[in-house]
């Protein structure tokens, strides 16, 4: 069970979307998976189910009980839409809400890209699931 110190509450699906997300990501190509941003996947199917709050062990053990009986069909396809939502703008920028999450990204970033150079050529783009000229 995460808690964090700060809220005296936690929302049940989070944890319950989070290990959907780690259960679906293994089942996809690794070169696929590693430009998956787990956040967006989680964020996006969270904002399509519902919440279930908890603010005691009572409370998480009951609302954890609930999601799994009544809403697991709902969190494994919202993760499954979550990641093909995602897979279709992979190339799309967004910034992380956390500073730290955005400070160690861009360092290992400079560093991988330090040795890279990069030629772009709109011509050989295409989405994922399109067919290529």
């Amino acid at each position: 069970m995460l808690v964090n110190s700060k809220n005296k509450y936690i929302n049940i699906m989070e944890q319950m979307v989070a290990d959907e997300v780690n259960r679906q990501i293994t089942l996809l190509p690794q070169k696929l998976a590693k430009y998956i941003k787990r956040a967006d996947v989680e964020t996006y199917a969270l904002n399509r189910l519902p919440p279930l709050y908890a603010s005691s062990k009572e409370g998480w053990k009951f609302q954890t009980k609930k999601a799994e009986e009544d809403y697991q069909k709902q969190i494994v396809a919202g993760v499954r839409h979550a990641f093909a939502a995602v897979q279709r703008d992979l190339l799309r920028n967004s910034t992380p809400l956390f500073v730290e999450e955005t400070q160690k990204a861009s360092s290992s970033d400079l560093e991988e890209d330090s040795s890279k150079k990069y030629s772009w050529h709109h011509d050989r783009y295409y989405r994922l699931g399109a067919a290529r000229r």
